[in-house]
């Protein structure tokens, strides 16, 4: 290559040199505008300290039951002459139900409906088996299994929050008749008030009891403690204080002692 060319080729990687940088740098550039608005919008998701109330509930999926149900049994074997109701059936006081060789006609004790007829007619019976079952759809309440952390802040007379998927956001009270153990777990047994006729046995609900209440105290958002711990943004800049909390909701935390004050912005540190 003679010394003309060489000049040509020189001329033409300085000219392209600019170029080279650019594309060099705007990668750089593109990491420094990601940064700087990660670090201005890091300090966006935040809550105040407040003054307020706070419930502290345990939660729970309960399922509703009737409180009067009859199982038709036999105690010797017998055979089955004749059945007079079907599953569905609405049936009063009196009504028969199954008729048998051994001891004759066998009828309901309360009003309700027939939920399950287990045999059918010229069979025989197998004693204590139900036979015929009958409920009253009336006559409901709600039973929760608990584990035993929850179950012992229970008490008789606590009031609950019920709620049935099926019926939307719509609210119901209720209140706590008794706790006591079964099969390893803990019942908690809920007397519901003025929930619709719809609502049928077999049926869950989300139920909320409330164990503790305090008024006028202050309130930190949950979503900003982290063990024990809060950022707390002043000027600009997050200062990391720590707390001792009591009562907890879904959203608060009863702040017992700490370094901070109503109005104090928490930095929020997303789902906990």
């Amino acid at each position: 290559m003679d010394f003309p060319e060489k000049l040509t080729k020189w001329n033409e990687l300085v000219r392209a040199k600019p170029r080279f940088l650019v594309f060099a740098l705007v990668p750089i550039l593109l990491i420094l505008i990601v940064l700087f608005w990660r670090t201005r919008n890091s300090h966006k998701d935040v809550s105040e300290i407040i003054q307020g109330s706070i419930i502290e509930s345990v939660y729970g999926l309960a399922t509703v039951t009737s409180s009067d149900v009859y199982h038709l049994r036999v105690a010797v074997p017998s055979s089955i002459r004749k059945i007079f109701v079907e599953e569905g059936d609405q049936v009063k006081e009196g009504t028969p139900l199954v008729e048998f060789d051994s001891f004759g006609t066998m009828r309901s004790p309360l009003d309700g409906v027939v939920t399950k007829v287990a045999y059918e007619t010229k069979e025989t019976v197998v004693p204590q088996t139900p036979v015929v079952t009958v409920m009253d759809l009336r006559k409901r309440y709600l039973i929760v299994s608990l584990e035993e952390k929850g179950a012992v802040k229970i008490q008789k007379g606590q009031k609950v929050r019920i709620r049935f998927e099926a019926l939307g956001e719509q609210n119901f009270n209720g209140e706590v008749r008794s706790v006591y153990p079964a099969d390893g777990q803990f019942q908690v047994h809920i007397t519901p008030e003025n929930i619709p006729p719809q609502i049928l046995p077999g049926m869950t609900a989300d139920v909320a009891i409330q164990t503790s209440a305090k008024e006028n105290v202050i309130l930190v958002p949950i979503k900003g403690i982290s063990s024990g711990k809060i950022n707390i943004l002043e000027n600009g800049k997050v200062n990391t204080k720590e707390i001792r909390t009591g009562l907890v909701n879904s959203e608060y935390a009863e702040l017992i002692s700490g370094e901070v004050k109503l109005g104090d912005k928490v930095l929020l540190l997303g789902d906990n």
